[in-house]
């Protein structure tokens, strides 16, 4: 059986090797969410791109959709080569985030619950970005439950 001075060393050596892991990967926070944001808006833009031609649901959104990717691979790279604290970072995450309003506003005039169900895990990303970045505002107008409901 452990005891608490035991199980308080090892607590305390496992935080040090985390904290230690964080210390070594420079801003791998966002990093993280950057690159799971581009691979989000990569397979969103890739889906709009590859609907049949007759699929007037993504018609709207396709151009944006690709536009948010292209952002979204931008700000990845900004991030890498600057960290959270640059300039660039901030200036690449304000385009990036009037191209997601864009794209989310698109989709939503679509019409497409399919749509709709396929843009969540952008959102998702996109929000941890925002949240990361210091620029979450209003969180409630992304939720699934305000989303699902569609316009009006």
């Amino acid at each position: 059986m452990m005891n608490a001075r035991m199980a308080g060393a090892l607590t305390a050596s496992l935080v040090a090797v985390a904290l230690a892991g964080c210390a070594t990967t420079p801003h791998g926070g966002l990093s993280r969410l950057a690159d799971r944001l581009d691979l989000s808006a990569q397979a969103f833009a890739q889906d709009a791109q590859d609907a049949p031609r007759g699929y007037d649901e993504s018609r709207g959104y396709t151009q944006d959709a690709q536009d948010f990717a292209d952002r979204a691979h931008e700000f990845r790279r900004a991030v890498e080569e600057q960290g959270s604290d640059g300039r660039d970072v901030r200036a690449s995450f304000d385009g990036l985030s009037r191209s997601y309003n864009t794209l989310r506003d698109d989709v939503e005039r679509s019409g497409g619950r399919g749509a709709r169900r396929e843009l969540r895990p952008v959102t998702r990303a996109y929000l941890d970005v925002e949240d990361d970045m210091g620029g979450a505002r209003a969180a409630h107008r992304y939720s699934d439950e305000a989303y699902d409901r569609g316009p009006g």
